[in-house]
């Protein structure tokens, strides 16, 4: 293993650096937004009032999970290009970048659960150690810790999936037609079969769908998307009407079939997991979608308007930062009684409730990613590097002088 290379030259490309693809930093930012979204919509609506409403919401934004895997390939790919290292020089490079992060939020929320949990006192010293540890190996210390468990196995598998794909680039929907047979035999699995029985068999169940298997046909998109870029690119805007009403029909299939199985205060079961096998036409539509109102977007700001590149930009700086630290607001919100708060201003309103949690939400989480920038440890706890402060800034500009 150690004497393979990783080669990016994809078909049509130059060696080099390739060019930013702002394209995916904008879809990046969208995910992250949706990720706070679903969080605060489906943390303070559980009553049968907004059980429907907020069952759809839910089913819409597991789009988020495997648009990551999508979008994380796809920025894999193009980074690579050009480059030529061994695997061991390789995960050398990338794994800091997800393991010190997700070590530091295992530990910090496996305190803070304690600290703003009702009823959850801290256990004595070795039940503590055996809780980390637990949480390290399942991703279970918080909510969405599991997909930093699920961006290491990328990057611990990028070198095969690197050689396949070489060997497999000019065959594009070969690709996409395996990874949709895995991932569709993984919902198919997990969606209808009966769970199995036996100790071993119900914790390999339990953790399964944290594994790449899941994601198989997002881990092709990205990765055919990011070797075929041009000319892909080219193609959607030359046939957007087409793809942009495949689209929606391919969405309005999803949502169609979960509006018709539910209904106020009911929710069949499985109708919200995030691998029935009906949501997957909304799944890739709603990332084709999204693609395409990036690419509108990159568009306008090549052609001079102003449409916010400079907010993407700081956006994305801040996004995995906002992923991270999001819950551990709204714990703290929830401890603060602002959940009890919000029910009582607005008893009757679940859409102006969920408006303000998510605002409040966002800004309070980018509040305390800025300051996390600007300490020493930001690179362990935002994956970024650290932000000097304004006025370090100005005494190296005089120094410099």
């Amino acid at each position: 293993m150690e004497q393979a290379v990783i080669d990016r030259q994809p078909v049509g490309s130059r060696a080099g650096r390739p060019s930013r693809a702002l394209t995916a930093d904008f879809v990046r930012v969208l995910l992250f937004s949706g990720v706070v979204v679903a969080h605060s919509v489906n943390g303070i609506n559980n009553g049968p009032d907004t059980l429907r409403a907020a069952g759809l919401v839910g089913v819409l934004l597991h789009l988020t999970r495997y648009g990551f895997v999508a979008v994380t390939l796809f920025v894999l790919v193009l980074s690579m290009q050009g480059k030529t290292m061994t695997p061991i020089q390789f995960w050398r490079r990338r794994f800091g970048l997800v393991v010190w992060p997700y070590l530091a939020w295992t530990l910090i929320y496996t305190v803070t659960d304690h600290l703003l949990g009702t009823d959850n006192p801290f256990p004595g010293v070795g039940q503590f150690a055996h809780d980390v540890g637990r949480s390290v190996i399942t991703g279970e210390a918080k909510y969405q810790l599991y997909f930093l468990l699920i961006s290491m196995q990328i990057y611990l598998f990028f070198p095969l999936i690197a050689a396949v794909m070489d060997r497999t680039a000019h065959r594009p929907w070969l690709v996409l037609g395996v990874g949709a047979v895995i991932q569709g035999t993984m919902f198919v699995i997990y969606q209808y079969l009966p769970r199995p029985s036996g100790p071993v068999w119900d914790v390999v169940y339990q953790h399964l769908w944290k594994t790449l298997p899941m994601y198989a046909l997002f881990i092709a998109i990205g990765a055919v998307a990011a070797y075929h870029r041009a000319p892909l690119e080219a193609w959607l805007r030359e046939h957007a009407v087409g793809v942009v009403l495949a689209a929606v029909v391919g969405a309005s299939f999803s949502i169609g079939w979960f509006l018709a199985t539910s209904g106020p205060g009911r929710l069949p079961d499985g109708a919200t997991t995030p691998w029935n096998p009906v949501f997957l036409p909304w799944l890739v539509s709603g990332l084709v979608l999204l693609w395409m109102g990036a690419m509108w977007w990159d568009g306008m700001r090549q052609s001079g308007r102003r449409v916010g590149a400079r907010a993407v930009s700081a956006a994305t700086l801040r996004a995995f930062g906002v992923f991270a630290v999001h819950p551990l607001i709204l714990d703290v919100l929830a401890r603060a009684g602002y959940f009890d708060a919000l029910f009582t201003w607005f008893p009757n309103s679940a859409t102006i409730r969920s408006v303000l949690l998510i605002v409040a939400t966002l800004a309070l989480s980018l509040v305390l990613v800025d300051l996390l920038l600007r300490t020493p440890v930001s690179k362990w706890v935002v994956a970024r590097d650290r932000i000097p402060l304004p006025r370090l800034r100005r005494r190296r500009s005089v120094s410099h002088a």
